[in-house]
């Protein structure tokens, strides 16, 4: 009982810090500016979208820090930038989001949808892509499976912190989809069954990415990266929004997954991640 409580007073200030700015910061904005007349973008690359999109780590470090001190941020720091594991995960890694992205694209294609094109961007815009995508999205992964996971785990096992968290992630998303941002252009076909599959996407992310942090041995730069992968505009790819052939390659792969050693050895009670740094 004093573990959970110890749990749930960390990771409840660092949930209510990262809807706070990603939720209550742009929510305040766009009231006040309908009242003083100025505008705001969440637009992806604008100010205010880093904001959002760095809420969970802002959150982390200011909880750790709260908790430990600066030797304690500096401590966790470290961590971040550690790797660990086997390099068999990393090849997995490189290999896993590319293939889904490409299988998926192939499969749209033959059966009506948008589906895959020859490569119509230089290798030189490519490269620009990857450089940005990197200091967008995956900085998420510094709270969410950097702090959030690991404490999780230490309260529920492997596979329902995955759940937890996925449901988390995917709510934290939501006011994305309504307002003017990158994600807009998904909510074509009606919001509730974009939303409901969003939220079943997110969570077979979720469970991926929870396989990868303890197979690395709580390496969140493998988190860093598997979602930095997962978000490139691959050249090959015709799509808009979210991919529904996407969501159910993952499915059948996240099926193949649960069925699978990985998950006896990954998500079992044995080989959990649960520490955030060596005192916390």
């Amino acid at each position: 009982m004093e573990t959970h409580a110890k749990e749930k007073k960390l990771l409840l200030p660092f949930f209510l810090i990262t809807f706070g700015i990603a939720w209550g910061v742009p929510g305040l904005l766009l009231l006040l500016s309908s009242y003083l007349g100025f505008s705001i973008s969440l637009a992806e690359g604008a100010p205010l979208s880093f904001l959002y999109v760095w809420a969970p780590a802002i959150s982390a470090f200011t909880v750790i820090l709260v908790r430990t001190g600066w030797r304690g941020l500096i401590r966790y720091l470290k961590k971040i930038l550690t790797i660990s594991g086997h390099w068999g995960w990393y090849l997995l890694l490189l290999v896993f989001f590319p293939m889904v992205s490409l299988v998926s694209s192939l499969l749209s294609g033959l059966t009506g949808g948008p589906g895959f094109v020859a490569p119509q961007i230089s290798a030189s815009a490519f490269l620009l892509a990857i450089l940005y995508t990197g200091i967008y999205g995956p900085f998420e992964e510094l709270g969410w499976r950097g702090f959030a996971l690991p404490l999780l785990q230490r309260r529920y096992g492997g596979l329902t912190a995955a759940v937890i968290l996925g449901f988390i992630w995917a709510l934290w998303h939501v006011p994305a989809f309504f307002l003017p941002t990158i994600m807009t252009g998904a909510m074509e076909g009606g919001a509730l069954i974009v939303l409901l599959r969003f939220f079943i996407g997110t969570i077979v992310t979720s469970v991926f990415i929870t396989v990868l942090y303890n197979g690395t041995g709580g390496c969140v730069l493998a988190a860093f990266l598997y979602h930095w992968i997962m978000n490139l505009p691959y050249p090959w790819e015709a799509r808009s929004g979210i991919s529904l052939m996407q969501d159910i390659v993952s499915m059948v792969l996240l099926s193949i997954l649960l069925l699978s050693s990985l998950r006896k050895k990954y998500l079992s009670k044995d080989n959990l991640a649960t520490a955030v740094i060596s005192d916390i």
